[in-house]
């Protein structure tokens, strides 16, 4: 497929994981892309820079922090500068931290707000203001399963992902007469280097997987389709939606032929350091 030929896209939080597999599906469509990546994982969007253009990809990109002020204006500025213009932006960066609700400081709320919607509303609106003077152009932001649900010991990220669904509804009304479309996706859970600690242990993975009909977590390419097709022309006439991708686990679940781990689970805080993220990071 070309949906992409001729346009070029931004992809936040791309160093690895999901915005790393969006980024190579839209590259891989035809569109020339500018990558961002946080400053800890420098290391990573190089790599990542170096392997798609050794796919023959024109691809651009630095480290920086969304939530800074003038990063959303670099990215539009070197997308433009690079590449003649901007169609499509992914606001895929995110942070969160697993801990205690009681034992959570307000500066962990402000950190995870910074990024996961500050970040999002800068980067859409120096988008958007550059796609408004064409009438012409698409956002697809990076929601959650837990926009919708409380998941346990991630108060502070589920208050930024149900902000990041409500800003998808919001921009989408606001930006439709500029010719703007805005949509989210929702992962559930997703196998990344931020999720192996639990995918791969059968004790913890256990206490999870009858939640998913599917039995098993996606695959980031995966969650990067339904990215490309929201960005894309085939999502024309779709605006304000966020579409989950999440093997069933917001629909219901299953009890029946569960091979639950054999040993006492214990409950408790997934066995991972409190700064790793959720899967899209």
């Amino acid at each position: 497929m070309s949906r992409f030929e001729g346009r070029v896209a931004i992809v936040t939080g791309s160093s690895s994981g999901i915005g790393r597999a969006i980024a190579e599906r839209l590259a891989s469509e035809g569109a020339r892309v500018v990558l961002l990546g946080a400053p800890p994982d420098a290391h990573d969007l190089e790599n990542a820079l170096i392997d798609l253009r050794g796919c023959g990809y024109e691809v651009d990109g630095f480290p920086a922090d969304i939530a800074a002020d003038g990063t959303a204006e670099r990215a539009v500025g070197l997308a433009t500068s690079r590449f003649g213009r901007l169609d499509v932006l992914i606001n895929n960066a995110g942070f969160a931290y697993f801990e205690e609700a009681l034992s959570t400081p307000i500066a962990h709320l402000d950190r995870t707000l910074a990024v996961n919607v500050r970040g999002t509303f800068a980067m859409s609106i120096a988008a958007a203001r550059l796609m408004a003077s064409e009438r012409r152009g698409a956002i697809v932001n990076t929601a959650s399963t837990a926009s919708f649900i409380g998941e346990e010991f991630q108060a502070t990220y589920n208050v930024s992902k149900g902000a990041v669904a409500a800003l998808t509804r919001s921009l989408a009304v606001d930006l439709a007469p500029h010719g703007i479309r805005v949509n989210a996706v929702a992962p559930g859970w997703v196998e990344t280097r931020s999720t192996v600690p639990i995918v791969s242990d059968p004790e913890q993975w256990s206490k999870h997987r009858s939640h998913i009909p599917l039995d098993r977590p996606a695959r980031t390419e995966e969650i990067a389709a339904v990215h490309a097709f929201l960005a894309s022309d085939d999502a024309s006439y779709v605006t304000g939606a966020v579409f989950v991708a999440d093997g069933g686990m917001t629909a219901g679940y299953r009890y029946s032929n569960w091979a639950a781990a054999t040993e006492p689970v214990t409950i408790g805080l997934p066995d991972v350091p409190v700064t790793l993220g959720r899967p899209e990071l």
